[in-house]
């Protein structure tokens, strides 16, 4: 836009400047024109014309002209022999100037073409007012100026493609180190490093420090608070483990209250051990686990206690999918889906891993996948669906368990800002489909 602008004003600065040097030209002739009438003024304009020593002025429609007319009558009294009898429109304004003021214009010559012409409002010895007026084809001016602009834009493109050239040039190479910076960057969320790279430019070299400080201390505090998490229990533990024996099977009031509150304190530690534990692991940066070979191993284990149950459980995956999380936690969501789908499940249970579709994916998701758990039980109600992920919410006794499990994985699920969806399955039974972040 710049360029563009300079051309508009170079160019319009360029025509200024070849119509001033055409109207000095016109101007010198016009000088000419009237000493030579003021000094054969007494003899009268009827006599031979002037000379102005420039053969355009003779040459027939030559596109260089003169006029003197009389100001009141506007009758022609002279013309240069080019006009060969014609003549070309004399601007109103020229009539009406002050004596003496010099008069630029453009109007039609007598084949159509445009003139430049230069005027002025005159008055000889014997007091008439005469318009004499030179022309010259303004088809020079434009073709000057069409030269030059043809040139201008030849040199204006050359340092355009040289100016862009060379701003992508250093473009590229200004941000090449930050460019780096971001890979080095994806590399550690993907967990193929630990640390950026220190070696940047001084400009650039603060920030990466400031990340490997800001990862460090993530690494830290997940650490600190993992040791606090595990002191904590190994705390608790043995006070509940001696109140549960003390209690024993004695049938008094005070036993049953004891065994019914530590019961209780049990239940309560280890959900809130289990959200310490999710909230120390929370997105911790750099951390990557395959979902494949995580979730065989959990498989080997769960069909051997669906053997012994008379289950079978099968595993299907899709294209290779990593998550964006620790191991633990993956396994921790996938064990206690497939083990609540073994206590309700009659013959089948089936894990399907698949990636979502970048067009599937939530809103601000932009890489996802899904573990679909669905059982050939007897299912939830949409009632049952929204209630069973309260905590502690059991729908039926029967069966052995907290009522912890599917809420403890549906707080570790939206702690990594994932989704977890449960619905009647294609099999009978409940399907629980879990999105997750994904590597």
């Amino acid at each position: 836009m710049a360029l563009v602008a300079a051309g508009l004003i170079l160019g319009s600065a360029f025509r200024e400047s070849v119509e001033k040097r055409f109207d000095d030209t016109l101007n010198v002739y016009l000088s000419m024109l009237i000493g030579q009438l003021a000094d054969m003024i007494g003899d009268g304009l009827a006599s031979t014309p002037p000379d102005l020593d420039e053969p355009r002025f003779v040459l027939p429609l030559s596109g260089w002209y003169w006029m003197v007319v009389d100001a009141d009558s506007s009758d022609v009294l002279q013309t240069s022999e080019s006009l060969a009898g014609d003549a070309f429109p004399i601007p109103e304004t020229l009539r009406t100037a002050s004596p003496g003021s010099l008069l630029q214009s453009y109007v039609e010559g007598p084949t159509g073409e445009p003139l430049r012409i230069v005027g002025r409002r005159v008055a000889f010895g014997d007091g008439r007012w005469f318009l004499v007026v030179v022309g010259g084809a303004a088809a020079e001016i434009e073709a000057d100026t069409a030269r030059f602009t043809q040139r201008l834009a030849l040199f204006l493109g050359l340092f355009a493609v040289i100016m862009v050239t060379t701003t992508l040039m250093l473009w590229r190479v200004s941000l090449r180190p930050l460019r780096r910076l971001g890979n080095e960057l994806q590399a550690v969320r993907e967990g193929r490093a630990r640390h950026v790279s220190e070696r940047l430019p001084l400009e650039i070299a603060p920030v990466a420090e400031a990340l490997n400080m800001l990862i460090d201390s993530n690494q830290a505090t997940l650490e600190r608070a993992r040791q606090h998490v595990g002191n904590l229990a190994h705390a608790l533990k043995t006070p509940i483990s001696v109140l549960v024996n003390d209690a024993g099977t004695d049938e008094a009031p005070l036993a049953r209250s004891v065994r019914e509150q530590t019961q209780t304190m049990q239940r309560q530690v280890r959900y809130y051990l289990e959200r310490a534990q999710m909230a120390a692991r929370d997105r911790v940066i750099g951390t990557v686990t395959d979902v494949a070979p995580t979730l065989e191993r959990l498989h080997r284990a769960m069909a051997r206690l669906g053997e012994r149950r008379g289950l079978t459980i099968h595993l299907d995956f899709g294209e290779p999918v990593r998550f964006a999380g620790e191991q633990q936690d993956l396994e921790e969501i996938v064990g206690n889906l497939v083990d609540n789908a073994l206590k309700w499940a009659s013959c089948e249970v089936v894990i399907d891993v698949r990636a979502v579709p970048a067009g599937e994916a939530g809103q601000g998701t932009h890489r996802l996948f899904q573990i679909a758990i669905d059982d050939d039980g007897v299912g939830l109600s949409d009632a049952d669906c929204v209630a069973v992920l309260s905590r502690g919410k059991r729908l039926d006794q029967s069966k052995p368990g907290s009522g912890l499990g599917l809420s403890i994985v549906a707080e570790l699920v939206e702690l990594y800002g994932g989704s977890l969806v449960l619905s009647r399955s294609a099999m009978g039974g409940l399907r629980v489909v879990t999105q997750l972040p994904r590597a």
